[in-house]
């Protein structure tokens, strides 16, 4: 599987999944540069998505995230021969993990803040860290 397939399997996957719960979903373009899922829930509720999806267990790579209480992420592991797995976490939980990490691989390699930032050294989650919340959709809008 390519990772252009991944991506789309992972979004695939959660929509379809949203959409057994009652959401309405609705694939992004560029016009919302965050935002992979724009839903809706069955009490009309709006919030998005930003899909990470992956087919190795590697670690989650992304920038530094946004917090909104309508915004979620979803970690989708889309392995070539096994089953899928989802994580659902709200953006200040994965906000406050992402930033965890980055501290702790600071202190541990002794490497200054400046000159990370100045690396434009992309961040995230270590490969285990979202399954905490595996299959978590009740944390979305009712």
């Amino acid at each position: 599987m390519k990772p252009h397939n991944t991506e789309q399997a992972a979004r695939g996957l959660i929509m379809y999944q949203l959409a057994i719960r009652g959401y309405t979903i609705q694939f992004t373009d560029s016009r919302f540069p965050i935002e992979d899922l724009l839903c809706i829930s069955p009490n009309l509720k709006h919030f998005g998505i930003d899909v990470k999806g992956q087919r190795t267990s590697n670690f989650w790579r992304f920038n530094e995230p946004r917090i909104s209480p309508e915004f979620f992420f979803a970690f989708v592991y889309v392995p070539v021969t096994d089953k899928p797995r989802v994580a659902i976490i709200d953006s200040a939980t994965v906000n406050r993990l992402w930033n965890q990490y980055k501290e702790e691989a600071l202190q541990r390699d002794k490497i200054s803040s400046v000159k990370r930032k100045s690396d434009a050294y992309q961040w995230g989650l270590n490969w285990k860290t979202p399954f905490d919340y595996e299959d978590n959709y009740d944390i979305l809008p009712k």
